[in-house]
């Protein structure tokens, strides 16, 4: 796969490589998905149809940890951020942030 643009809080993308992906998915129990995995084109879509966004990274959060851990990634390497929440009625609410 080699390096992956992902949008920067300043503008423009930031560099993110392969090994530093695969240490990120070492710290959630969720899984991280890329655009082209199973699972990806239902994490992206949002309640509105007229919103299509496709962000570069999804973390599929299963905690406060994975959250946690998906947001320190972000902060770190300065990555644009926005976050959804899932299932509202569900008792295991599921959290994705998406770079």
């Amino acid at each position: 796969m080699g390096e992956l643009g992902v949008a920067a809080r300043a503008g423009g993308h930031a560099m993110v490589g392969e090994r530093t992906l695969e240490a990120l998915q070492g710290r959630l129990r969720g899984p991280l998905l890329l655009a082209g995995d199973a699972g990806y084109d239902e994490a992206r879509t949002v309640f509105s149809a007229l919103i299509d966004h496709r962000p570069a990274l999804i973390a599929r959060c299963s905690g406060a940890a994975d959250v946690i851990a998906a947001v320190e990634f972000a902060r770190e390497r300065d990555l644009l951020v926005s976050m959804k929440r899932g299932v509202t009625a569900s008792p295991a609410r599921r959290f994705v942030m998406a770079a």
